[in-house]
């Protein structure tokens, strides 16, 4: 339980209940702490009758189901998990970055749902998915709505998780949420009933929207306590992250450290649902041991596609020709199509190359390997934030990314000179044509590749 929601269980049992809360953020901490506060209003004995859980879909029936008296008598309550009437479009890159990182974990209900609330809020409609599922997006499109570039990876995320909205017949009702926000608004108007409280999640909510507001005022909003403060964001910061990491560990009676901390992260992200997930697969892996190492979390969390993504990604960034052919091996392994690994790294060369713009047009072309994260918010953050003239979209593309990821982007790209990246990426387009004319096995032409990249050569042999 988080605190925040500590504080209002607390508060619950000393007779202080509010009629309307609202948790924003992360969703695996926000429906914990949303039982959590069922709990606490209602006996577990009592809440299969006391208790109501419902969508948005039925967001009409809501004020009806809350004036309903339990016929055990005690509190109503109704939840609404996961509304989208507080997403805005200054949420909607948020919203499709979280529904790709969801395709890639493998979670195709959440991913669907959650390009669904995007799309909605983007104000676009179902020809638009169907366009998607085609993969007819035009370049421009792409630019306008994604916050990341249009790899082989994120094109596969679009035309799968579109193409099973279109199958499902999924329509986009409701643009932006506005008669869902419409209808808790007029329902937040009138004081909810004194027997009953209404219970709301989002993953996003722009609280610039009238009715954030209005729960603001008439109700308790509860953050989880993650988020990095950028509007919409409900990813941990990294120093939280190490530290739920190190705090599981210690609840388990382990010991570990910070290398080990490390890897998890980086390996994971900074999802809650995910690290939490991979921290009990760590624990059983090391079963009655009183440490937990960093083999440890290689041994568990190398041995999926994410992970080696990961890994040869990084390799790349680091020019560590030895960990990007280790990578590509395992790719191989299992049996990802050699085009969709080059899509990977033409990802990684093109987000290298703006990186290493920003650094040359806004930081003087430098970035001190020894700068800590710390110091990296505190003053080169604020470089980037700052206005000026002739940007052509990479300080914007870079200041969009999660801080941590801008961070050491940034620092990989001080490991290249902006013509060796720009060689690199023409060493990917003459790949490209190796893979499909055939002449040489497709082993070979990413390998060679790799090689190239990580030192800097201007071609592919």
């Amino acid at each position: 339980m988080t605190d925040p929601v500590a504080g209002i269980v607390t508060d619950i049992r000393r007779g202080r209940r509010a009629g309307v809360y609202l948790l924003v953020g992360d969703e695996f901490l926000a429906r914990a702490g949303a039982q959590a506060i069922v709990d606490a209003l209602v006996p577990k004995a009592h809440q299969p009758l006391s208790v109501e859980t419902v969508g948005d879909e039925d967001a009409a029936s809501v004020g009806g189901r809350l004036r309903m008296v339990p016929l055990f008598g005690g509190v109503k309550v109704v939840v609404v998990h996961d509304t989208k009437a507080l997403v805005s479009k200054q949420n909607v890159a948020d919203l499709f970055t979280k529904s790709r990182d969801a395709w890639v974990e493998g979670d195709g209900q959440r991913a669907t749902r959650l390009l669904l609330q995007a799309v909605g809020a983007a104000g676009r409609d179902r020809a638009f998915l169907e366009r998607a599922a085609r993969g007819d997006l035009a370049e421009a499109v792409w630019r306008e709505l994604f916050p990341f570039d249009p790899t082989e990876e994120s094109e596969r995320w679009l035309r799968e998780t579109s193409g099973r909205l279109v199958a499902e017949g999924a329509e986009v009702a409701d643009p932006g949420g506005a008669a869902t926000a419409r209808i808790y608004d007029d329902l937040l108007k009138q004081p909810i009933p004194a027997g009953a409280a209404l219970i709301l999640t989002a993953e996003a909510a722009d609280p610039r929207r009238a009715l954030f507001k209005r729960i603001s005022a008439c109700g308790v909003v509860v953050d989880c306590g993650v988020r990095t403060g950028k509007p919409g964001e409900t990813q941990m910061k990294p120093d939280v992250a190490r530290a739920r990491v190190a705090d599981a560990v210690g609840r388990a009676g382990k010991r570990i450290d910070n290398d080990a901390i490390v890897a998890i992260v980086e390996r994971t992200g900074f999802s809650v649902r995910g690290l939490d997930s991979e921290l009990e697969k760590i624990l059983l892996y090391v079963g009655d041991r009183t440490e937990v190492r960093r083999a440890d979390v290689l041994d568990v969390l190398s041995n999926s596609r994410e992970a080696s993504v990961f890994d040869l990604t990084s390799a790349l960034e680091a020019r560590d020709t030895a960990g990007a052919l280790r990578a590509l091996r395992s790719l191989a392994m299992q049996r990802e199509a050699a085009q969709a690994t080059l899509g990977m790294v033409a990802g990684t060369v093109r987000g290298l190359i703006v990186a290493r713009a920003v650094l040359d047009r806004r930081l003087d072309g430098r970035f001190d390997p020894r700068l800590t994260y710390a110091t990296f918010q505190a003053r080169v953050l604020p470089r980037l934030a700052a206005d000026a003239e002739a940007d052509d979209g990479a300080v914007a593309r870079v200041r969009g990314m999660h801080p941590f990821r801008a961070f050491n982007l940034l620092r990989a790209a001080a490991r290249f000179s902006q013509d060796e990246l720009v060689r690199g990426l023409e060493a990917v387009h003459d790949a490209d044509r190796a893979l499909k004319t055939g002449a040489q096995p497709e082993g070979l032409i990413l390998e060679t590749l790799a090689v190239a990249l990580c030192a800097g050569e201007t071609r592919t042999p």
